[in-house]
Parts: C-alpha cells; structure tokens; sequence
C-alpha cells in the first residue's frame, strides 16, 4: 500500500512539472510573438512627425493699368465696376481722323465725356492740352489726360468761364480720380479747383489682353 502510493505522488509530481514546462513555453513564445508585433509597429512611445503642410506661394495682385492705346471702352466698364453713378447717353466713332471714339455719360449730374485717341502723342497733337492751362469759356470745371485718354467732366459753358464747383461735384471729381488714376495714370489736368493726384506714376505693367471686367461698353453710332 505505502509502495503504491509513493508511486502515485511521484506520478503527480511528474505531471505537475510536466504542467509547469508547458506553461512556461507557452509564456516565453507569447512575449516573442509580442515583442515582434512591437518591433514591426516601431516600438512603443515612437510617435510618426506628422507630414509638413507646404506654404502656400502668394498670388500676385494683377495690375490693373492700362497701355497705349488704351481702350475707352474698359474705362467705362471700370467706372461701372467701381459703382460711379455713370449713365451712358451715346457713343460715336471717328470719321477716319481723331479721336477714334467718344463716350457721352453723365456722371452724378454733370456731362462726363471721354475721348480715345489713337496714341498718346495724337491727342497732345490735337487737342493742344497743356495742364499748365486754366480751364477757358467752353471749357468744363474738370478735364484729366492720361495715356491716350482725354477726359473732360463738366458742362461746356460758352458764355462765362467755369466757376468754382459745388463740393458735390468735387467729391465726384474725386473719386474719379480714384478709378482712372490706376488705369490710365499719371493722370495731368487742367482744372478749376485741382483734384489732389497721386504723386508716383505707376509700375509699368505687363501687357495685358484683358481690362476690368463689367458692364458692356455703350454702343457706337456713326
């Protein structure tokens, strides 16, 4: 009997090892297998930068002024674009001679009239302007030059020299200084009450095919 059961202690003992082994190798190949899969994914704490955003380029400003011959037509589409009160009355074209084209507008109330010359040197040619000049009978309160452009805004009094305008007028002046002087500038003028212009001429711009964009230009009559 006490043979017997010494046998089946030992026989115990024998499994509960057996049991220990298993649970061991069990154990270490576990630990591998996560040490790999650990190893694979970088380690643990090993954070991934994420990728640098790139700096966008900054977009050039398109400049806006115009080159000789500038087109009558875009300055009125930029007086439109700007929201200049500007009521078209009537477009003629030349009759083989200078200018090439006039726009008759009204501007705020008075008589706003713009004449395109074929060239810088053709409208000083024709029209003898010279801003060292004081506005004379027929003359209006206001005319600016600028390119090939001739711009005269103000009623044509024949009887009595332009007098000095109300502020309303010279408010309008103004801002159409504003609008032109980027397009067509340096402006010159001859005028009753001077617009303050800009001092600097403008960069040279690049040639451009396109002008401001904005309402259809009017329509010519012969």
């Amino acid at each position: 009997m006490v043979g017997s059961a010494a046998l089946a202690r030992g026989a115990r003992a024998a499994s509960a090892r057996r049991g220990y082994r298993l649970i061991r190798i069990r154990l270490t190949a576990l630990c591998l297998i996560a040490g790999a899969v650990l190893a694979a994914c970088g380690g643990p704490g090993v954070a991934t930068a994420p990728p640098a955003t790139p700096t966008p380029e900054p977009t050039p400003t398109p400049n806006p002024h115009l080159i000789d011959p500038a087109s009558v037509d875009k300055v009125y589409q930029a007086l439109r674009k700007a929201g200049l009160p500007v009521t078209a009355n009537s477009a003629n074209a030349g009759t083989g001679g200078e200018p090439l084209k006039r726009l008759n507008l009204t501007y705020d109330g008075w008589p706003l009239i713009i004449q395109e010359f074929s060239s810088a040197d053709a409208l000083r040619v024709t029209t003898k302007f010279s801003p060292k000049h004081k506005p004379q009978f027929g003359d209006p309160a206001y005319t600016f030059v600028g390119l090939n452009l001739y711009v005269e805004y103000g009623p044509h009094a024949t009887n009595h020299l332009p007098e000095t305008p109300d502020q309303r007028f010279i408010d309008a002046a103004m801002k159409l200084v504003a609008v032109l002087d980027p397009l067509i500038g340096p402006l010159r003028q001859s005028s009753v009450s001077p617009i303050p212009l800009p001092t600097a001429p403008p960069a040279s711009p690049a040639p451009s095919a396109s002008g401001p964009a904005g309402s259809a230009s009017p329509s010519v009559s012969p």
